[in-house]
């Protein structure tokens, strides 16, 4: 399953990935820091296999299937938009996210 990160998910996970519920943290891949040079987001002595997602000019232009949602944050309406266009599930404790059709959501 491909994961797209709200902001405070992130940083739980980076900090302690046991602050997320259980159903959330079977969903990461997380390495050994053995290795150097692994790519990923450190979390105490593993990795957390993720990267980054740019926002995109074709992100922006979809934020408009959205217009009709009661959640008028931008930054939301654009998260909402980029796990809609990359086909991931968005991962958050924001309930603001519960009006936008078509998004598949992973409560943490």
């Amino acid at each position: 399953m491909k994961l797209l990160l709200d902001t405070h998910v992130f940083l739980c996970a980076i900090r302690d990935l046991a602050q997320l519920a259980p159903s959330s943290r079977r969903n990461f891949l997380i390495r050994r820091t053995s290795t150097s040079g692994q790519r990923g987001f450190g979390v105490g002595n593993h990795r957390l296999g993720a990267t980054r997602l740019p926002i995109h000019i074709h992100h922006a232009v979809e934020v408009w299937r959205f217009r009709d949602c009661r959640n008028k944050d931008p930054l939301d309406r654009l998260l909402a938009t980029q796990a809609v266009v990359e086909g991931a599930t968005l991962l958050t404790a924001d309930r603001s996210f519960d009006d936008f059709p078509n998004l598949s959501i992973l409560w943490s």
